[in-house]
């Protein structure tokens, strides 16, 4: 009883700490790989079946983010990762790093890949390769809206039969409001 209390306990930290429930939606500087620690408690169930996850963590400074805003980012990238490996037993990799003013996340999977057709596509609204009733198509498209709020880039490269990688950049202090160009100015 008193282990399951702990895991409970533990469990419903996590969600209040991916949720952020009592912080405000507010730039706040943060441990991005406590974050995906956290992240990864909340998807475990999505992922533990399907697939190992492998954890390569770098020395990162605080980052000024949204956190529960990139624990999205993150929780759509690890849960699509999940549901690209097949019946065979795969792996999810998720790195981080920084270098300059930036940090970053790589979320690697070995799963199926993407196709080189469908791939522009993946950040469009409402576009998905999921069957009908298995997915919105809004997870990459909101995670991509995420990360330009945040100043930073979402790459992708995937190869059919070998997996994907997505690489999410940001910078580690968010430029002042009067420094961010407005859509459509050079």
């Amino acid at each position: 009883s008193k282990e399951g209390i702990v895991r409970v306990r533990g469990i419903v930290q996590d969600l209040k700490d991916f949720s952020h429930v009592d912080a405000l939606q507010e730039w706040q500087y943060c441990n991005l790989n406590q974050c995906i620690e956290s992240t990864l408690n909340v998807a475990s169930n999505e992922i533990k079946y399907k697939a190992d996850v492998v954890r390569h963590y770098g020395d990162l400074p605080e980052v000024q983010c949204m956190a529960s805003q990139i624990n999205q980012v993150v929780l759509n990238l690890l849960v699509n990762a999940a549901h690209a490996i097949g019946p065979e037993r795969g792996a999810i990799t998720v790195e981080t790093g920084a270098d300059g003013q930036s940090a970053w996340i790589v979320v690697s999977d070995t799963g199926s890949g993407i196709a080189p057709e469908v791939l522009p596509r993946i950040f469009d609204p409402f576009f998905t390769t999921k069957p009908v009733g298995k997915g919105t198509g809004l997870g990459l498209s909101l995670s991509y809206g995420i990360v330009q709020k945040h100043q930073g880039s979402i790459a992708v490269h995937s190869e059919l039969g070998k997996g994907t990688q997505f690489r999410v950049t940001i910078p580690l202090c968010q430029p002042a409001p009067d420094a961010i160009p407005l859509q459509g100015t050079p």
